[in-house]
């Protein structure tokens, strides 16, 4: 194997190796145990939504709605727990259903009217997060039984609940997209649309799926954020969207759809989380790291232009 192909292959995992040896270098307790486990808590809610976020990318599509459905679903979850009385199972399988539900209106929408999928998900993403002001009243909403927080706080052992989750989540989607026909249809539709549709796949169907699919995740690491801040705070998840874009595509996911892997775009969200923790223990303030990860952005899309090219 060459030079270029190895760098290419593992391009992610060596620059997450760089990122932390300069952090290492830079700061004293950047490699601490401690340390290490708050990386994965924190990067747990990010690397959930990156699951979503990649199914739909490497389908052709894009998803801006997830940051504020992490939103929703904390408020919603918490409002049932706490104002309607109902059971914490109950409430987390419901706000769960009624985040896919959004997911499948989206996709319908997206299908149905022919309108690409940035310019719909961008409309979503400011209703969504206009429903969850007006559930909340603009308030955080407290007062979460221990039983929930649990899932954003606990552990089992040594490791984090949140981390766990997210482990479960990336290996069964990875395994999915591996290994089963699934995969198969998602890298057909993002390579050639058309082709796809007259070698026989429901590409419709398929792609309102994934953005339900997408939502149902968003759901999911809204619970744990919920559980983790210990309320149903309606401005979670705020630029949160980006940062699942940023990292899929730092992950090698093609922005153009048809290409990209689960576990890599997982090493795009740690890669993420590594930067911003590493900033923070520098005292790099929040603006700045926002500069930081902008031109991260714009950087993994412009390799992946360029490698489009070249290949």
């Amino acid at each position: 194997m060459r030079k270029k192909e190895i760098l290419r292959k593992f391009s992610t995992l060596i620059l997450l190796v760089l990122v932390v040896v300069f952090f290492s270098v830079m700061t004293d307790s950047f490699l601490a145990v401690k340390n290490g486990i708050n990386i994965l808590r924190q990067v747990s809610v990010l690397s959930i939504l990156v699951v979503g976020m990649t199914f739909v990318i490497i389908s052709g599509g894009m998803d801006l709605s997830v940051g504020s459905m992490l939103g929703l679903s904390g408020v919603v979850c918490a409002k049932l727990i706490t104002e309607a009385g109902i059971s914490p199972v109950l409430s987390i399988l419901l706000t769960l259903l009624i985040a896919a539900l959004v997911g499948t209106i989206t996709g319908i929408l997206i299908v149905k009217l022919k309108v690409p999928s940035i310019v719909i998900t961008l409309g979503m993403m400011t209703v969504i997060r206009g429903l969850a002001y007006i559930i909340s009243n603009g308030y955080p909403i407290y007062d979460i039984p221990d039983e929930v927080i649990y899932l954003g706080q606990g552990y089992v052992g040594v490791v984090p609940v949140p981390v766990i989750v997210m482990i479960v989540i990336v290996f069964f989607a990875n395994f999915m997209l591996n290994r089963s026909y699934v995969g198969r249809y998602l890298y057909a539709i993002g390579g050639n649309e058309e082709a796809a549709r007259l070698g026989g796949v429901a590409v419709k169907k398929i792609e309102v799926a994934l953005y339900t699919i997408s939502a149902f995740l968003a759901g999911v690491a809204g619970i744990i954020l919920m559980a983790r801040i210990s309320s149903g705070a309606p401005a979670s998840g705020t630029g949160m969207e980006m940062d699942t874009v940023t990292a899929a595509v730092i992950g090698g996911v093609s922005i153009n759809g048809g290409k990209g892997k689960i576990i890599e775009a997982f090493i795009g969200a740690v890669i993420i989380g590594v930067l911003s923790n590493g900033l923070t223990i520098m005292n790099i303030g929040e603006y700045y790291q926002q500069v930081v990860k902008g031109i991260v952005l714009i950087l993994a899309v412009a390799f992946d232009t360029l490698s489009n090219k070249k290949a």
